[in-house]
């Protein structure tokens, strides 16, 4: 072998095993960091709830029509869906408060003796409205409003929900007061384990959909309103339950 090849292999692998020393020593490095990163800790989680009053209600409806062809059943379901924009517009609420959640159309067939006998096509048209700022009196628009769709043939009520528009404030609130609860708790674990509480290394959240807190009686009324169709008065409710939780890890010393 010549002379400089050997040296290249030797210098090769020299290279390999400083290579690996340096990988060998970063890792333990990185390791012990973290380690003492975690030995010196203290992690706290704290959950805030805010209640507010909810200023929009959410009409959930099902249009629906079996016809002989696509064309027909859509065309029948649109008519309906018209029927009900017109009627938003008479509640004068506006057209970007509705919109369309599922759209379909789909073969129906009868299976008899191990034969399938086309029936039809049955399109379906699901729409939410939206009814903002419901205060006392759009309570009552919201009950008259279903009362009007529910009369329209095969049209059906799936849901009525309520919701806050804006719940950036109180998730603000919420997340504010936690934080603040958080630290509290830090700061009482670190005196009775005789350590500095130092700032946090790592702040995460959890945020949940408002909750709404009913009545016994207000669900009876939101259970006869979507069952049987019937709206006797308004449906109100107590307050919406906004629901957040931090985990906060702290060093010590």
């Amino acid at each position: 072998m010549k002379k400089g090849n050997i040296i290249s292999l030797i210098v090769i692998c020299v290279t390999i095993l400083v290579s690996g020393f340096l990988l060998t020593k970063t890792k333990f490095y990185i390791q012990s960091v973290w380690s003492s990163m975690a030995d010196n800790t203290i992690t706290v989680e704290w959950e805030w709830k805010v209640m507010a009053t909810p200023d929009t209600i959410i009409l959930s409806v099902n249009i629906e029509e079996t016809k002989k062809s696509t064309a027909e059943a859509q065309k029948a379901v649109n008519i309906k869906v018209n029927q009900i924009k017109d009627l938003i517009k008479k509640y004068k609420i506006k057209d970007s408060d509705i919109q369309s959640r599922n759209i379909s159309v789909y073969p129906e067939y009868n299976y008899t003796n191990a034969w399938r006998k086309l029936l039809g096509y049955r399109a379906n048209h699901s729409l939410d409205i939206k009814i903002k700022s419901a205060n006392i009196e759009n309570e009552w628009v919201g009950g008259s409003l279903i009362d009007e769709v529910a009369k329209i043939w095969w049209v059906i009520v799936e849901n009525i929900a309520y919701d806050i528009e804006d719940k950036t404030p109180y998730y603000s609130q919420a997340r504010k007061l936690a934080m603040e609860k958080a630290y509290e708790k830090a700061k009482e674990l670190a005196k009775i384990a005789w350590v500095k509480l130092l700032k946090p290394i790592s702040i995460s959240e959890s945020l949940f959909a408002p909750t709404a807190i009913y009545s016994r009686n207000s669900k009876m009324m939101m259970m006869d309103a979507v069952s049987e169709v019937a709206w006797a008065g308004s449906i109100s409710l107590w307050e919406m339950e906004i629901n957040i939780t931090v985990n906060v890890l702290y060093g010590i010393q």
